[in-house]
């Protein structure tokens, strides 16, 4: 007897359409802006992007995602890399996902050890090189698209192959021979292990004496009714994801089983049935699941199942006409917590906050911590808005009281946002962005305190996302422009340069604050295209003024550049391009940064300001004063200048400590050798203070407001005229 599967059905098998599609990238990061860095290095990659803030995020993604490759930081809070890279190595589903550490740890080889330990594939250390992150990924993505063509491929093999199948397709697994009425005619050693039984015990046995088929009472029905003996004739393979045995003793145990139909000349005379008990698997998973919906440290739900039980409170609120409302909260001051005592006493805190907030809540109401110091609460079956609010006062109360952690007594608060269905929003996302937005309220307000989202938030939310439609599209309808603001040596009276300012017009008359769509275009990721535009756009101003003997080339010009254009790999090729282009001077470009560059990779920027620098770009401290000033770093820092903010100026006539704060950073770039520029200046009793301190030069609107192109040459030529009298 020849066994051949499906030869009752002689269908020719027509090739399929290829279904490969985009291989997943996972970012595992607790920094959003290191998330946003690596997905700008990697975007000519043709994949999709996944973002993950914590390893729980990471764990739940990867039980519902199949990812080409994860890049994962090593140093977060909770659960670290290497923890979840062995939670990960675990289950079926992802023990084989690539997995690459990033981190900006020192290289050691116990470190290193201990990462491939884990399961990691290899390892990247801060600041990574562009092309070497960029090429590791591609090889995984290229693996993945391999992978999905080889599973193709082999798919359409199966099909071509279902001929001359051999009982015995795995040692591994348990393997029963059935005949047409359900009966054992072989048994493999795995199978009789597996079912505690010898060969001859099993010998036409039912097989529904020992696979349990939905209940206890399986064993009566027929096999000719059992949904395995029904598909298997109509030539098909039945496949049980979660199916029950039971052994001869010790009870039932979880397998998942394959029952494939044997023919013999186009009549079935059989069934194969191959089977593996996968206990070990369903405890592993169950632990992964658990992991995947509640949060490690407290316990509590986390995002993702968070979320899901806000849909349900908001589905069973549309159904009887009630309300939802939904509590956004974050700690006050667990930053300063974190940052002074260590992760371990910080994490110790949200563990009691978590206590603390149960104990003001109802049986039944849901609480979460969606991240970091952030909780959040659903409230259902609660009719007004005193209701709510006691809640959250007493929650406030509750927190106000001092906690004791390892012989410390800490203090913090808690903001508390507040938005309700159907009031605030429709929809978990957006009432969660509503009080989300609401809780931001009250950190601008003084902390420690809830309210309620409004209308007027509303209209803000509104406005938000209006600006941010905007924005996609304002480069390509040509709406920025430049204005040019001069400075000014006051002692020669001479224009010794511009700084290029960013406007959008968005009609004939209409302008958008650069306060407002800078932060957005920040946020959006779309701040990169738009400097690499400024840059672009001041350079070639520039190279017009020279060639049309507007100014010369003892002058230059200024460019803002954000904190994300610095950690951006293509900013320094973008200022090469743009000088080799227009052929600028060496000396006639100079770029301002804040002082937030110093709070983050402080080394990185400091290497690639010197390199700067060393293609004869100007560097200059902005709006100094005002940020993050650290006297080593701006010890090391490779600067030119330094920029008095203009809120200092305007000051000045406040008194003597405004003055003396003045003097001290004028004292200050003495000191350092650096140029100062006082910004903002409108008076004349500023000026003369100003001069009085041998300020090199001064910017503001006793010279001159922006201007725009036109009015800009204008000036330069009426000033030059005004002066050489």
């Amino acid at each position: 007897m020849t066994y051949n599967q499906c030869e009752a059905y002689p269908v020719p098998l027509a090739p399929r359409k290829s279904v490969v599609s985009l291989p997943k990238i996972l970012i595992v990061d607790d920094r959003k802006e290191n998330q946003r860095a690596i997905e700008v290095i990697l975007e000519n990659l043709d994949a999709e992007f996944y973002s993950a803030f914590n390893g729980e995020e990471a764990l739940s993604m990867s039980l519902r995602h199949n990812f080409a490759v994860v890049l994962m930081d090593v140093m977060m809070p909770v659960m670290d890399g290497f923890e979840t890279a062995n939670l990960m190595r675990i289950n079926q589903r992802t023990k084989h996902t690539p997995i690459i550490f990033i981190t900006a740890a020192d290289r050691t080889d116990e470190f290193e050890y201990k990462g491939y330990q884990a399961g990691a594939v290899d390892y990247l250390f801060k600041p990574i090189k562009p092309s070497t992150l960029e090429s590791k990924v591609k090889v995984f993505l290229d693996l993945e698209i391999q992978r999905q063509q080889l599973k193709e491929t082999l798919e359409d093999i199966e099909r071509l192959k279902r001929k001359n199948q051999l009982l015995l397709k795995s040692v591994g697994e348990g393997i029963l021979g059935l005949d047409n009425e359900g009966l054992v005619t072989f048994s493999n050693p795995a199978a009789q292990k597996l079912l505690g039984c010898s060969e001859a015990e099993l010998e036409n046995q039912s097989v529904l004496d020992y696979l349990i088929l939905g209940d206890s009472k399986s064993h009566s029905i027929e096999w000719k009714d059992a949904p395995i003996y029904r598909v298997c004739s109509e030539g098909k393979m039945y496949h049980e994801t979660l199916g029950i045995f039971r052994k001869k003793v010790e009870g039932a145990f979880p397998t998942e089983y394959h029952a494939t139909p044997i023919y013999d000349d186009n009549k079935l005379v059989g069934v194969v049935l191959a089977f593996q008990d996968i206990t070990e698997r369903k405890r592993a998973e169950e632990q992964l699941s658990q992991l995947a919906q509640y949060d490690s440290l407290t316990g509590l739900n986390n995002r993702y199942s968070f979320q899901n039980l806000l849909a349900q409170s908001i589905s069973r609120a549309k159904r009887a006409g009630s309300s939802v409302a939904l509590l956004f909260m974050d700690l006050d001051k667990f930053k300063i917590v974190n940052d002074t005592m260590g992760h371990e006493i910080g994490d110790y805190l949200l563990q009691d906050v978590a206590v603390r907030i149960r104990k003001c809540l109802r049986d039944g109401d849901v609480i979460g911590r969606i991240g970091g110091d952030e909780f959040t609460v659903v409230l259902e079956s609660i009719h007004t808005a005193r209701d709510i609010a006691a809640i959250a006062q007493k929650i406030i109360e509750f927190l106000g009281e001092p906690f004791y952690l390892r012989d410390h007594e800490i203090h913090i608060g808690i903001s508390i946002g507040i938005a309700t269905y159907p009031e605030s929003a429709k929809d978990e996302e957006a009432l969660m962005k509503c009080a989300d937005i609401a809780m931001y309220k009250v950190k601008e307000n003084g902390r420690n305190n809830f309210r309620f989202f409004t209308e007027t938030m509303q209209q803000e939310v509104h406005y938000s996302l209006q600006l941010e439609n905007r924005l996609r599209v304002a480069l390509q309808l040509n709406q920025f422009l430049l204005y040019y603001q001069p400075k000014i040596d006051p002692y020669q009276q001479k224009v010794i340069g511009f700084e290029a300012l960013l406007r959008w017009r968005v009609g004939s008359d209409e302008f958008i604050s650069p306060s407002d769509f800078i932060p957005k275009a920040e946020e959006m990721g779309l701040i990169i295209s738009i400097g690499r535009w400024v840059i672009e756009q001041s350079c070639r101003q520039f190279r017009a003024w020279l060639d049309a003997g507007i100014v010369d080339e003892s002058m230059s010009m200024a460019i803002n550049i954000s904190i994300k254009q610095l950690q951006h790999q293509s900013l320094k090729s973008t200022i090469k391009e743009c000088i080799e282009t227009y052929q600028l001077p060496i000396g006639c470009l100079e770029i301002e940064v804040t002082e937030s560059i110093m709070i983050d990779n402080v080394e990185h920027i400091i290497k690639l300001l010197a390199e700067l620098q060393e293609m004869g770009i100007k560097i200059s401290i902005d709006d100094f004063g005002t940020g993050y000033s650290s006297l080593n770093y701006l010890r090391r820092l490779p600067i030119d200048a330094l920029k008095i903010d203009m809120s200092f100026v305007r000051a000045l006539h406040e008194g003597e400590q405004s003055q003396a704060i003045v003097k001290a950073i004028v004292s200050l770039s003495e000191i350092l050798g650096l140029t100062v520029i006082a910004e903002g200046v409108e008076t004349e009793e500023q000026l003369e203070f100003l001069k009085g301190l041998e300020c090199d030069f001064i910017q503001g609107y006793y010279y001159s407001k922006p201007l725009d192109e036109t009015k800009a040459e204008a000036y330069l030529v009426d000033f030059k005229k005004q002066y050489s009298n």
